[in-house]
């Protein structure tokens, strides 16, 4: 089982702790560019498990010196002619497997950081269609093998790329079908969480902390992180509404 996945440690989607008399006007989003939830997740996914995978073909990705400027132009460097010697081997052999799926997660990983990056439009629409060709041949791939770790990879490309819906069906029928795949209710959890369906994602989480307690599919710690996220979270809800009902308490007393 590859260990290349998209971890995250996660935080929520915007911002939740406004003021009811804030009207900061959001700016909008350009076609392509990711929300903060997506960055947070692209982020710790190419820490945990880009490197664990692609470290040998890809490892100056992350070698660069503190000289380098790293942007979209820098990891187009990085990823260009490695992802175009594979595809020059799909096209004298189309159904290798396991061809297919350094390519589908080279250009995951590759779009996925250009859309972190992001500057223009332009570098948006480049890191779209990467991830979108990535998808094409995670496709490829499981028409020969349907195995859970790509399947979940696929399903967080189509998160990526704005589906969330479709990412959260894909997810929950790997649990479905391979119940003990930790990874997937771990991700599962991340994309119920950035949703704000805080009891499903606690459960998916706890689902992934039983089967993975010793980190073997490296999910386990991560996913108690986030368990322990969430409730410190309602805690710290839960004693500012305590507080705020004691104020008015207090007003009401002194009015009186």
């Amino acid at each position: 089982m590859a260990k290349w996945r998209l971890a995250q440690n996660g935080e929520k989607d915007g911002a939740q702790a406004r003021s009811s008399n804030a009207k900061t006007k959001k700016r909008e989003r350009r076609p392509g560019e990711l929300s903060t939830f997506q960055k947070v997740v692209i982020v710790l996914f190419i820490a945990v498990f880009a490197l664990s995978t692609l470290a040998g073909a890809l490892a100056s990705v992350f070698q660069s010196s503190q000289t380098v400027e790293y942007n979209v132009d820098y990891v187009d460097s990085q990823y260009a002619d490695y992802v175009a010697d594979l595809e020059s081997q799909l096209e004298e052999d189309p159904e290798n497997a396991e061809t297919l799926l350094a390519t589908a997660r080279a250009c995951s990983s590759w779009g996925t950081s250009v859309m972190m990056l992001a500057a223009t439009d332009d570098e948006a629409s480049h890191g779209t269609e990467l991830v979108q060709r990535a998808i094409g041949y995670y496709d490829r791939y499981l028409a020969l093998d349907n195995a859970s770790d790509a399947r979940v990879e696929r399903a967080m490309c189509e998160y990526y790329l704005g589906d969330a819906e479709t990412a959260k069906a894909d997810l929950e029928a790997v649990t479905t079908d391979d119940p003990e795949y930790a990874p997937a209710w771990y991700d599962l959890g991340l994309l119920y969480e950035g949703q704000g369906l805080t009891d499903e994602a606690r459960a998916a989480y706890q689902k992934a902390v039983e089967l993975d307690p010793d980190d073997e599919q490296g999910v386990g710690t991560n996913a108690q992180s986030r368990i322990d996220a969430l409730t410190g979270a309602e805690d710290e809800a839960s004693s500012d509404d305590e507080g705020a009902t004691t104020q008015e308490d207090d007003s009401s007393e002194t009015a009186e």
